[in-house]
């Protein structure tokens, strides 16, 4: 069995506004990528941040959730919830947009890519919402505002820290470059928001925030999660099987390709090298999956 946590597909309803780059990506593409790489089932993820949503071409919360619909056992829906919604204030009851999409089979909340400070006080009010729905949040993190779009955090992420802290019924999922680049103890303002390259001399902020927070996962897709993996074969598998319980497997496939995604042959050859136990590999491909998420 393997679920990916991370994929999204262009909008059917305006098609003009496909992937900028690559073009319409539909759930019926998706499913044949799926096919192909032996994926069984994916999270499909909504934008609705106003930094991305027209921009990238990606369906918004309703047609995500009626698309998946279409295919249950295949696709499944997330929300996404801007912090900025209902008027853009803290006080706003975020609870009642988690209960309606719960309600339509929503099972976490993301990609989340509001660029401003993620322990400013809309995105607090986010997250105690989340918690008290028992709605993960995967969230994309950023290292600046403006001309990016994610949750902004400084070096040593200790913003996400604080809210690891304050929310700790709140399951958070980290994803891109600056919460990859904190793998190495090294990485600094120039190239935490980069792919950095070369060895990993020093273990980073990352390996200290999973460790000491259990409501702390990892999404490892994209250019991201598999460079900070694989830049150091191995530091990234003693980081795999170390981790392996708050690890969750993603491709952040959203358009067609013939290639299968890189980070697919990295745990496989973890795991066929015995870098990782059949178990552990298990728990990243779909056990956690299941474990935070139910069936």
């Amino acid at each position: 069995m393997i679920i990916d946590i991370h994929t999204h597909i262009s909008s059917r309803q305006i098609p003009e506004f496909a992937n900028r780059w690559h073009g319409p990506f539909t759930y019926k593409d998706l499913l044949k990528h799926m096919d192909q790489d032996g994926i069984d089932k994916s999270v499909i993820l909504p934008l609705t941040n106003p930094e991305n949503i027209d921009y990238l071409g990606v369906t918004g919360n309703n047609e995500t959730i009626l698309t998946c619909k279409k295919h249950p056992d295949r696709l499944i829906q997330f929300c996404n919830i801007d912090p900025r919604a209902m008027f853009n204030t803290p006080e706003a009851d975020l609870g009642h947009l988690m209960k309606i999409y719960k309600d339509h089979g929503c099972k976490g909340i993301g990609e989340v890519c509001a660029n401003i400070p993620i322990d400013c006080d809309v995105y607090q009010n986010l997250f105690h919402h989340a918690g008290i729905e028992k709605l993960p949040v995967l969230f994309h993190l950023a290292c600046k505002e403006g001309g990016v779009y994610g949750a902004v955090d400084d070096l040593g992420m200790p913003k996400l820290e604080k809210m690891l802290k304050q929310f700790p019924d709140t399951i958070f999922i980290g994803h891109a470059m600056s919460f990859w680049s904190e793998i190495d103890g090294n990485v600094t303002d120039e190239t935490r928001g980069q792919y950095p390259e070369g060895p990993i001399k020093k273990e980073g902020r990352l390996w200290k925030l999973l460790e000491k927070y259990p409501n702390l996962y990892g999404d490892l897709s994209a250019g991201s999660g598999c460079n900070a993996v694989k830049r150091d074969p191995a530091v990234g598998r003693k980081f795999l099987k170390k981790f392996n319980k708050q690890l969750f497997f993603g491709t952040d496939r959203f358009f067609k390709t013939k290639e299968t995604p890189e980070i697919v042959g990295v745990l496989k050859n973890a795991k066929r090298e015995k870098a990782l136990t059949s178990a552990e590999y298990e728990n990243i491909m779909h056990r956690n999956y299941t474990r935070v998420f139910g069936k």
